[in-house]
């Protein structure tokens, strides 16, 4: 069976749901984007973010801007028809967080050698209450194998707005910022990736006071 090659570039149906988002997070949850410099806007990359919220997918996608961003998300999402078609048309790579996932291992280096931006959020699940959870390791063996830098990118607000406990969320203030390149195939890199989150998390916090 021939192999299809990874989805890297915008389809309408993204273009469809980026006008969405923009909206959304025009007049809903108003969105402060800091440090876009940091994101290429062409060539691989792999951005690791934090994770506090449902909100936060859309969220990213609208902080780099015109760039195809391929998400690693969950296979139960696709179990909604809706969320199926959005999957689809964004060329998402799904995992199954029940085991040790080879096959979306080898999507998320298949997307990066196509020169494509590929976002992840380490933690694996949202936060509970909104702090910063510890990283799991496989993103860092996809930028190694494709040589991809990792961008660190810290989210806030996004809990507040919607949080795991509401069925529901509520209007708020959300913000992303991104920080510069760390190279993967430092010995330290999951810690530097995972450092840089936390100080950009506490300077989003310190100018928000």
């Amino acid at each position: 069976m021939k192999e299809v090659p990874p989805l890297t570039r915008r389809t309408l149906g993204y273009h469809l749901i980026m006008v969405f988002v923009h909206l959304a997070y025009t007049l809903i949850w108003p969105t402060r984007i800091r440090g876009r410099e940091h994101v290429p806007d062409s060539g691989r990359v792999l951005v690791a973010a934090n994770h506090q919220s449902f909100l936060d997918i859309p969220l990213v996608s609208k902080g780099l801007a015109g760039r195809h961003a391929s998400f690693v998300a969950r296979d139960s999402l696709a179990r909604s028809r809706f969320l199926r078609w959005v999957l689809s048309q964004t060329g998402a790579i799904l995992i199954d967080r029940t085991k040790g996932d080879r096959a979306a291992l080898r999507s998320m280096v298949a997307h990066l050698e196509g020169e494509d931006a590929v976002v992840v959020f380490p933690e694996g699940t949202r936060s509970k209450d909104g702090s910063l959870g510890r990283p799991k390791k496989g993103f860092l063996l996809a930028a190694r194998q494709s040589g991809a830098p990792i961008v660190p990118c810290a989210v806030s607000g996004s809990h507040r707005a919607w949080p795991r406990s509401r069925r529901l969320p509520r209007p708020g203030r959300v913000n992303i910022t991104f920080g510069p390149a760390v190279d993967a195939a430092r010995p330290d890199a999951l810690e530097a990736t995972w450092g840089a989150i936390a100080a950009l998390l506490d300077d989003t916090s310190a100018a928000s006071n």
